[in-house]
């Protein structure tokens, strides 16, 4: 039976942070009762046992400003209307400042067996400067509870903050090392349009870090995680021995999955949707036609080919001929040949037992590189 992944989309935040593009928004908190009643309308109208669900992930915004018993009705859906093999991989989002032993107590008591926290800096002063609701006193004391509770723990960072130091960008990896989470997830900070910190830096009023210093402090980073053990599977994540997060790698290796809320994405059968991402116009759509799709887009062979390649490329194991042929019928080293001779001459990429990966200065040009393989 084929496998897909599903994803939950909570789009409520106490606070929206300064960087933050995703779609989510603060002070809706009165829309929790009708969103959560449209929410499971939309999972119930699209309930199907046809395929094996190998990942459930409930993202946002902050999943766990709602209270708990919203998480557990919507668990309770997704085991009623879907196929949920044993041992599926079930992620919860949450953030410090908001866990609570109740709450961690009906995640688990649902199925959830995976949790990732967004830490982002580890100095006080920097989560102020962010737009961060917690401290870092806070983040400890909520770690703590939720080692009571799950073996499976990610955690979030941040580098190339404006004013961080890389002193500062050490100090936080190894801080978090100490703390033996199973995964850990570093981003570099992105300047996205329609947040506070893009308008302060079209005033020029934001101190960005510059590309060299964010090199630095990104290479440092692998060095350390894979000293200590973290295994770096992809361009931002690195995880212990078996706990490469399964939801992502569905992403990156192009694979079948269904997005539920407002703004959540899907793909099935060569399809990409996306939902409203309006909260009031999304829980209108749904009860007024039991759908919020907004957009669909049929992917031809070479749209789906491209995309095979450069999501697959994000991981370091890369895109392998064998896999490529299998879903196309064709060789990649045949239908990419000028891209891939061209990067192998720059030492930009590698082919290692016929898979195709990213070099080290590879993934620091990765956009670039990715760009040549769009139509």
């Amino acid at each position: 039976m084929r496998e897909i992944g599903l994803y939950i989309h909570i789009p409520f935040c106490k606070r929206k942070c300064y960087y933050c593009d995703f779609n989510s928004y603060a002070g809706y908190d009165y829309l929790f009762d009708d969103y959560i009643r449209a929410l499971l309308m939309e999972i119930e109208s699209n309930s199907t046992k046809d395929y094996n669900v190998v990942s459930v992930y409930i993202g946002g915004g902050t999943p766990n400003l709602l209270p708990p018993s919203y998480i557990e009705k919507i668990l309770k859906s997704v085991f009623k209307n879907y196929k949920i093999l044993d041992g599926c991989e079930i992620t919860i989002e949450m953030n410090p400042g908001l866990i609570t032993e109740e709450k961690l107590k009906i995640y688990k008591d649902n199925g959830i067996n995976r949790v990732s926290i967004g830490l982002q800096a580890f100095q006080n002063r920097l989560l102020k400067y962010i737009g961060r609701i917690h401290t870092v006193e806070e983040f400890f004391g909520n770690y703590e509870l939720v080692k009571k509770f799950f073996d499976n723990i990610n955690i979030d960072l941040m580098y190339a903050l404006p004013t961080q130091t890389f002193k500062e960008w050490q100090e936080t990896l190894k801080e978090v090392v100490k703390l033996q989470p199973t995964h850990v997830s570093t981003y570099s900070l992105i300047l996205e349009p329609n947040t506070s910190f893009y308008r302060l830096y079209e005033k020029g009023q934001l101190p960005i870090v510059d590309e060299e210093e964010e090199l630095k402090m990104y290479h440092w980073g692998i060095e350390f995680l894979k000293e200590k053990g973290y295994h770096h599977y992809e361009i931002s994540n690195f995880a212990l021995p078996t706990f490469e997060c399964r939801h992502n790698i569905l992403y990156w290796e192009c694979k079948n999955y269904l997005g539920f809320g407002a703004g959540a994405h899907s793909y099935m059968a060569d399809v990409r949707y996306s939902n409203i991402e309006n909260i009031k116009d999304y829980i209108k759509s749904i009860l007024e036609r039991k759908s919020a799709v907004k957009e669909k887009i049929k992917l031809t062979k070479q749209d789906r080919m491209a995309e095979f390649m450069f999501l697959g490329m994000r991981m370091t194991k890369g895109v392998c001929d064998k896999d490529f042929k299998k879903r196309f019928g064709i060789s990649l080293f045949e239908i990419y040949k000028k891209v891939i001779q061209k990067y192998l001459k720059e030492g930009l990429i590698e082919i290692d037992n016929e898979c195709v990966k990213l070099t080290e200065r590879g993934i620091d040009v990765s956009n670039v590189i990715f760009e040549e393989f769009l139509p």
